[in-house]
């Protein structure tokens, strides 16, 4: 016995339950999306996979820029194109008037401007990909009917027609769908503020080169600051500037003219801080003082309150190539430099002791009267050492003496006098002008 077959009108109604529970699980994926990549990379094809047509592109409004972008995988990158919000594209124009648009040719003029007299069919997607676009029928991604939210559109209907009313009502739905998980996801994921939004907004980089960054540090072949400053050109000053408003902290650059206080790595380990990013600048009445790029690292945070219990910290923004050129110069050893390293712990006493030496050695070995050059180790580090000596005291001012070379540092109303270099053999310190050097010496300023 042979098995009525089922009527037509039976088979196109089970054809619609069966699409419409596909289109209901499309939505509720939607609905259940995590993040906006989800929307717009991981659902593309689950989204084409209910229509009968050859692309689909979902567009997101970014409402600080006026824009609407979207995002197109690669093997091993992500490509972002945004497109302005006017007539000179169908999605832009869409999302400008919250109107659909279905189009039979995208390159007919006449039918563009029967919509409206200034559309045009942006043709570089077609141009970069070599993708042919014909028919189109873009939907406005709108929120509580009002707040535009992003575009849906599908391209080029694979029978070669006109995008049907039915595919219109399943793009209003799948839209529909679309907005309210949008609209969710703005107010859950709300842009907070990042490290470099500073350099995106002063376009010293894209928000695209700046992911395309990040993707590549990851991968650990050179940290994120050096492909900032030697891939993309950011200024090193610009880099600081935007961690130091994000961080709300000053940001100290290297200066060579920048005193390190000594006493504070004494008792610590340089490849330590060198490899953890911090280190200790300088003290006061208040606080010390702590370099590092990156305040908000908790671990980093513990560390440095463990080194030193009970002291009030006060951070400062420092890139990690500063902070290891200021380890290099506050140990003698500077980047890419050999040889002996400075003592930490030598004081004024050490280093008159070692002037004379010197200059007791050249004395016996020539009567060619050359003198010091003040680039001399021994006397960049003699003057170092007063000045900072002199600063952890609190001085006002130092003296210098041409007696004997006699120093004095002056902290409030009382004068504290160093060593004096011992009577013998000596030569004269030529200065870069051949004149005698100033009697008094003006401390540096703190940083506050």
């Amino acid at each position: 016995m042979q098995a009525n077959p089922i009527p037509k009108n039976l088979q196109e109604l089970q054809q619609k339950v069966a699409f419409a529970e596909n289109v209901k699980r499309i939505t509720d994926q939607i609905l259940a999306a995590s993040d906006l990549d989800h929307i717009l990379l991981d659902m593309r094809k689950e989204i084409l996979s209910i229509f009968d047509a050859e692309a689909v592109s979902i567009f997101a409004f970014d409402s600080e820029k006026k824009e609407i972008f979207s995002k197109v995988p690669h093997i091993d990158s992500v490509e972002e194109f945004r497109i302005p919000i006017t007539e000179q594209s169908l999605a832009g124009f869409c999302a400008k008037y919250l109107r659909p648009v279905s189009i039979a040719d995208a390159y007919n003029i006449a039918e563009l401007q029967s919509i409206h007299p200034s559309l045009l069919h942006d043709s570089s997607y077609d141009k970069r990909t070599g993708f042919k676009t014909k028919q189109v029928l873009t939907y406005p991604i709108v929120a509580d009917n009002k707040y535009l939210m992003g575009v849906f559109q599908l391209l080029n209907k694979k029978n070669g027609t006109r995008f049907t009313r039915k595919d219109e009502e399943s793009v209003a739905e799948i839209s529909k769908a679309l907005g309210i998980a949008l609209f969710n996801l703005r107010k859950i994921t709300k842009k907070n503020p990042s490290k470099f939004d500073l350099l995106v907004s002063s376009n010293r980089i894209t928000q695209n080169e700046l992911d395309q960054a990040i993707a590549e540090s990851k991968k650990g072949v050179s940290d994120f600051e050096s492909i900032l400053i030697e891939k993309y050109k950011v200024p090193k000053l610009e880099i600081g500037k935007s961690l130091a408003q994000f961080h709300k902290c000053p940001y100290i650059e290297y200066n060579d003219r920048t005193i390190v206080d000594i006493e504070l790595l004494k008792n610590l380990n340089v490849d330590y801080l060198k490899k953890n990013h911090w280190m200790p600048l300088k003290r006061d009445r208040t606080a010390i003082e702590i370099l590092t790029d990156d305040p908000s690292d908790l671990d980093r945070v513990a560390d440095i309150k463990r080194t030193f219990p009970g002291l009030n910290i006060r951070f400062a923004i420092s890139l990690r190539r500063d902070i290891a050129q200021f380890l290099g110069s506050a140990t003698g050893q500077a980047l890419g430099e050999t040889g002996s390293t400075r003592k930490l712990d030598e004081n004024v006493s050490d280093i008159l002791g070692e002037l004379v030496n010197e200059a007791q050695e050249a004395a016996a070995a020539d009567d060619s009267g050359a003198g010091l050059d003040e680039n001399d180790n021994a006397i960049v580090r003699l003057a170092n050492q007063i000045i900072a000596d002199a600063y952890r005291q609190g001085a006002s001012d130092i003296h210098v003496e041409n007696t004997a070379t006699a120093s004095s540092a002056r902290p409030g109303a009382r004068c504290h006098q160093v060593p004096r270099m011992g009577r013998g053999p000596r030569r004269s310190v030529r200065t870069a002008s051949n004149r005698r050097p100033p009697s008094c010496g003006c401390l540096p300023q703190r940083h506050t």
